[in-house]
């Protein structure tokens, strides 16, 4: 969390922080980041408007705390990542649904997508997060010299997916069981995992 620590009862701390950044995540998808003030998103989170400046510094500080994904994001992309290369795809589908599927992850993940919509910093941030948290684990992973380029692959299919499913909320696409959903892109995942590629393979990848 990038909320301070060292004052205050930690209860209480957290408690207060983690409200905070809730309101902010919030108005940041909604408003964007210009429509955002740290007085209305301390009234959203019921604290005392000084309180945002002492844990996060700034309504910039409060942007960037409220980008980071959840840790559990992480951590289920990284287990993926260690399943056996021929069953790799669709653990990976599997891990985003199911972040996706939970209430206190999604809630966090749709905001920060909806926010870097509005925002260019945003957006930008979004991106070396995702880099750091997503390409680079499952590109790590992969034995091949190719990996770069897969793993961008796999972006598109987990990002599209979030979309369509999560965001947009396409009918067929969010209505669809999650076990369907895995067979059907599973199988393409796992292609841009192990499977040949083709075509002309842009040089650097």
């Amino acid at each position: 969390m990038a909320a301070r620590a060292g004052r205050g009862p930690r209860g209480e701390r957290g408690a207060q922080a983690d409200r905070i950044l809730a309101a902010a995540r919030k108005s940041f998808a909604e408003q964007g980041y210009s429509g955002t003030s740290l007085r209305t998103v301390a009234k959203a989170a019921d604290v005392d408007p000084t309180l945002v400046n002492y844990y996060f510094s700034n309504k910039m500080g409060l942007l960037k705390a409220a980008l980071e994904p959840p840790e559990a994001f992480g951590e289920a992309i990284a287990e993926a990542a260690q399943v056996p290369l021929e069953q790799r795809g669709r653990a990976f589908v599997e891990a985003a649904l199911r972040m996706w599927d939970d209430p206190a992850t999604s809630e966090i993940l749709r905001s920060i997508v909806l926010a870097a919509s509005h925002e260019p910093f945003a957006m930008e941030r979004l991106r070396a997060v995702f880099s750091t948290v997503v390409l680079q684990v499952v590109s790590a992973s992969l034995p091949d010299d190719e990996a770069g380029l897969r793993a961008d692959l796999v972006a598109t299919q987990i990002v599209g997916l979030a979309m369509t499913r999560y965001v947009w909320a396409i009918d067929r696409i969010a209505d669809m069981l999650t076990e369907q959903i895995v067979s059907l892109i599973g199988p393409t995942v796992q292609h841009y995992l192990t499977g040949p590629l083709g075509g002309d393979i842009p040089e650097g990848t």
